[in-house]
């Protein structure tokens, strides 16, 4: 089985004091985009870790303090709240709004796939469980540089990051196809 993991316990330095998962993009917060798309990705059960949880209908949620946070960590709650039976997990990030999972399926000897554009590599991420469980074992240098990785053709809404707030602007006004990439997500 395939299950989601949502990442959303980042301290979002960069977006100032306001909650930057709460910001609006449209008619919806940049939370309710990234649920969008990963309710829309077919995982059989939704993990959300946060530093805040709310209530969301369909959704575990997995805490964590913010001050503990950095990504491999947050990987690796969601990882540990994973059922034995869910084999693979996507792994999205929360504000990444526009961030579908494609037809991602793994490779034969791949451990994990991804979709990439113009030679960036994007989100979500399909990991096999236990390979992902092992290389963060390992220490913190990430999954992409210790799992054997596949890619798959993406677009730009696979790289669009809303890390501060003139790109939640940028983004306001023109929509993932004006934003320009100033290096690739992790």
């Amino acid at each position: 089985m395939r299950a989601a993991i949502l990442l959303a316990a980042g301290a979002s330095r960069r977006f100032g004091r306001s909650d930057k998962l709460q910001a609006r993009l449209g008619q919806r917060s940049l939370l309710d985009h990234a649920l969008a798309n990963v309710r829309a990705s077919g995982a059989s059960r939704i993990i959300l870790v946060t530093a805040d949880p709310k209530r969301i209908r369909g959704v575990t949620q997995v805490r964590m303090s913010r001050a503990r946070g950095s990504l491999s960590t947050s990987i690796a709650a969601g990882l540990a709240a994973l059922r034995p039976v869910e084999r693979e997990a996507l792994i999205f990030l929360a504000d990444m709004p526009y961030a579908y999972a494609p037809r991602l399926r793994l490779p034969l000897g791949a451990m994990a796939v991804r979709p990439h554009f113009r030679g960036l590599p994007g989100h979500p991420v399909l990991v096999r469980v236990v390979a992902a469980k092992a290389a963060l074992a390992q220490g913190e240098v990430g999954l992409g540089r210790s799992l054997r990785m596949a890619y798959v053709p993406g677009g730009v809404d696979h790289l669009v990051d809303i890390d501060t707030p003139a790109a939640l602007r940028r983004v306001r006004r023109h929509g993932s196809r004006a934003w320009r990439p100033r290096s690739a997500p992790e």
